[in-house]
C-alpha cells in the first residue's frame, strides 16, 4: 500500500510541475523561457504555489522510495520532470521558429 501511495505521489508530482511549466509557456507565448537558470519576462505568482506542491510531491514519493529502491529513487525524480523539460525544448523551437501561436490570456 505504501508503494502504490509513493508511486500515486510521484505522479502526481510530474503532473504538476507539467502543469506548472504549461503556465509559464501561456504566459510567455512569443519569448524563450530558459531551461535551467534564468527567468522568462512574464512569471505569475500562482507558478510558485504549483512548482512547490509538484517539488513536494516528488520528493515525498523519492524520500518514501529511497528505502525501498535505493539511489536510483532520484533516477524517478529526474524522470518526473522530464516531461516538463520536453515542454520546454518544444517551446523554445517553436518560439525560434516564429510560430507563436494565438497570445495567451494575461493571468490574474
Amino acid at each position: 500500500m505504501e508503494l502504490l501511495l509513493l508511486t500515486i505521489s510521484l505522479i502526481i508530482g510530474s503532473t504538476l510541475f507539467t502543469m506548472s511549466f504549461r503556465m509559464l509557456s501561456q504566459a510567455n507565448p512569443s519569448e524563450r523561457i530558459p531551461q535551467v537558470w534564468g527567468r522568462p519576462t512574464r512569471h505569475p505568482g500562482r507558478i510558485y504555489a504549483t512548482r512547490v506542491a509538484a517539488l513536494t510531491f516528488l520528493f515525498l514519493a523519492v524520500s518514501g522510495l529511497s528505502g525501498s529502491i535505493g539511489y536510483f529513487s532520484v533516477l524517478l525524480f529526474v524522470l518526473g520532470c522530464l516531461p516538463a523539460c520536453a515542454l520546454n525544448i518544444a517551446h523554445n523551437r517553436r518560439v525560434a521558429r516564429g510560430q507563436h501561436g494565438r497570445p495567451a490570456e494575461q493571468p490574474a
